[in-house]
C-alpha cells in the first residue's frame, strides 16, 4: 500500500454515493495504534482533500490516556508543530450504523517517519523488495465481548445468555455466537462497506471470547492496516448494540488473554513461496532461526502495556520461549499444515491489543535478521514445548522487556535511531507512571501486615 492521496473525484463520487453521511473521522494510528485525529463536516471533504489538512506531530506520541509524553523530546522541544497531511487513497469509507451518518479515512502525515509506526513497516518491506522478496500476512485478532457499566464504563460482565464459567469455555462452540448473531452480523456488514476480507469467527475459550481471522495479502502495510481498522469496526459494531468489545490482552487472570496471531510468508519474483520445501526449505530455516534470535529484542512490540504481561502465563497456548514446531500451538513459531504456496509461518506472540504495523515490522526484521546471518532455529519442537528445555527465554517483566529492546542493536537498526528512541522514551515513561500507582490491591494485601 501506497501514500497515494484521496482524489477530489474520489471524494465527490463517495459522497454522492453516500448521501446519508454527515460527519467523517479522519484519523491516523499513535505508536499504541489508537486512532487520533478529527471530525469534519461532509461539506469540508472536497476542500481538504484539494488542499490537505494539518496535523500536529505529537499525535504520535499520545499514550493510551491520550496525554502527549514531553519526555520522547518531541513536543515542548520543536515547539509541537502541525505538518501537512493527507487522506489516503483507498481509505474512505462509511461506517453503516446507527443511520450511517459517519464515514471514516485514515491519514498520512507527511513527516520524516520516525515517529511513524507505518513508515517503519513501509521501510522494513522495501528492504526486502531490493532482494526480490515480497512478503505475505494475514492478522488474526482474539477480543471479549461484555456489558457496559455505568456511564460506559468497564465491566467484565458477559451479555445475558452468554458462558460465564472460564471452566466451561466452549471452545469452538456456536451457542455463545448463536447468542450475539446480530453483534456478529453488524461486524460483517460494517467489514463489507470497509473493503475488510475478514474470514472466520470462532468462540475462543474465555467467557465471550470471539476471534475473526482476516485474509491474506501480499501488500503487508494494508494487511496491518486490515487488523487495525478491524479493531474498530468491532467496537463500532458493539456500541451499536449497547455492548463493549475488548482486545485488552489480559482481562482477568482466571480467563484467557487475547492474542495477534500474524500468518506470515514470502514470494520471489516469480510470485513462488520461496519458504516451501520438503518439508521447508533452507531460507525459511533461515526465517525461524531469525525470529527465535531476535525474539526478545522485540519483546515491547508483542507487549506493549502493563496488563500485556499478564498474559504469559504456563498452559495457556501463550510461549514464553523463542521455540518453533510444525502444526504445534504450545510454540511461539508455528508452521501450520500446509505446503507449496500455503507453506507460511504463525506468530504467535503479540497481544491483541499491540499495533500490527509494528508486529508485522518486528516480524520482517527478524526474518530478514535470520536471511542475512543464515541462522539455525535449531530441532523443531515436538509434544508440549513447555516441557522442553529452550536455550533462552523472554523478558515477560515489563522493565526488562524494555531494557532489551533500549539495548538491542537489532531493534535500533531495524527500527532506526530516531523512533526507537521515541518509542523507547514513551513506553518507560508509561511503565514508570503506571507503577507508581498505588492500587486497592496493595491496600488489601498489605496494609494490615507492614
Amino acid at each position: 500500500m501506497t501514500n497515494t492521496p484521496l482524489t477530489v473525484d474520489e471524494a465527490e463520487e463517495f459522497l454522492a454515493a453516500n448521501p446519508q453521511v454527515r460527519w467523517i473521522d479522519v484519523f491516523t494510528f499513535d505508536l499504541n495504534g489508537i486512532p487520533r485525529g478529527k471530525r469534519y463536516r461532509r461539506d469540508d471533504l472536497v476542500k481538504i482533500v484539494k488542499s490537505g489538512l494539518m496535523m500536529p506531530a505529537s499525535a504520535f506520541i499520545i499514550d493510551p490516556r491520550g496525554n502527549s509524553i514531553g519526555e520522547t523530546g518531541r513536543l515542548w522541544e520543536t515547539g509541537d508543530p502541525d505538518v501537512p497531511a493527507h487522506i489516503l487513497a483507498g481509505t474512505l469509507a462509511p461506517v453503516p450504523v446507527n443511520g450511517a451518518t459517519h464515514a471514516q479515512a485514515v491519514m498520512h502525515l507527511e513527516t520524516e517517519g520516525d515517529m511513524d509506526a507505518r513508515a517503519v513497516l513501509t521501510n522494513q518491506v522495501a528492504r526486502l523488495k531490493t532482494q526480490g522478496l515480497t512478503p505475505v500476512a494475514a492478522v488474526e485478532l482474539e477480543f471479549y465481548v461484555t456489558l457496559p457499566g455505568k456511564d460506559g464504563a468497564f465491566t467484565l460482565d458477559a451479555p445475558p445468555g452468554m458462558t460465564t464459567d472460564p471452566d466451561a469455555a466452549g471452545t469452538y462452540d456456536f451457542a455463545d455466537m448463536d447468542t450475539l448473531q446480530p453483534f456478529i452480523d453488524e461486524i460483517y456488514r460494517i467489514a463489507a462497506a470497509q473493503g475488510l476480507p475478514i474470514d472466520a469467527v470462532i468462540q475462543e475459550s474465555g467467557p465471550a471470547q470471539f476471534e475473526i481471522n482476516l485474509k491474506h495479502r501480499d501488500d503487508v502495510v494494508q494487511a496491518a492496516l486490515d487488523g487495525l481498522l478491524l479493531k474498530r469496526a468491532v467496537k463500532a459494531a458493539a456500541r451499536a448494540h449497547k455492548l463493549n468489545a475488548t482486545f485488552m490482552a489480559k482481562p482477568h487472570h482466571e480467563w484467557c488473554g487475547s492474542g495477534m496471531h500474524i500468518h506470515m510468508s514470502l514470494l520471489d519474483k516469480a510470485g513462488d513461496n520461496v519458504f516451501a520445501g520438503s518439508p521447508i526449505s533452507p531460507l525459511f530455516r533461515n526465517a525461524i532461526g531469525g525470529l527465535c534470535e531476535t525474539m526478545s529484542d522485540f519483546m515491547p512490540i508483542w507487549a506493549q502495556y502493563a496488563n500485556s504481561y499478564r498474559r504469559y502465563v504456563p498452559l495457556s497456548y501463550v510461549s514464553t520461549a523463542p521455540q518453533w514446531g510444525f502444526n504445534n500451538r504450545t510454540v511461539a513459531l508455528r508452521v501450520p499444515p500446509g505446503n507449496g504456496p500455503a507453506t507460511r509461518i504463525e506468530h504467535r506472540v503479540a497481544g491483541a491489543d499491540a499495533n500490527p504495523y509494528l508486529v508485522i515490522a518486528a516480524i520482517l526484521a527478524g526474518i530478514s535478521h535470520g536471511i542475512a546471518n543464515k541462522s539455525d532455529p535449531g530441532r523443531n519442537c515436538e509434544g508440549n514445548a513447555e516441557e522442553i528445555e529452550a536455550p533462552s527465554t523472554l523478558p515477560t517483566i515489563w522493565g526488562n522487556a524494555l531494557q532489551a529492546f533500549e539495548t538491542s542493536d537489532i531493534a535500533r537498526n531495524a527500527f532506526g535511531a530516531g523512533f526507537h528512541d521515541v518509542f523507547t522514551r514513551l513506553k518507560q515513561t508509561e511503565r514508570a507512571n503506571f507503577e507508581r500507582i498505588v492500587t486497592s490491591l496493595d491496600h488489601l494485601w498489605y496494609a494490615h501486615v507492614a
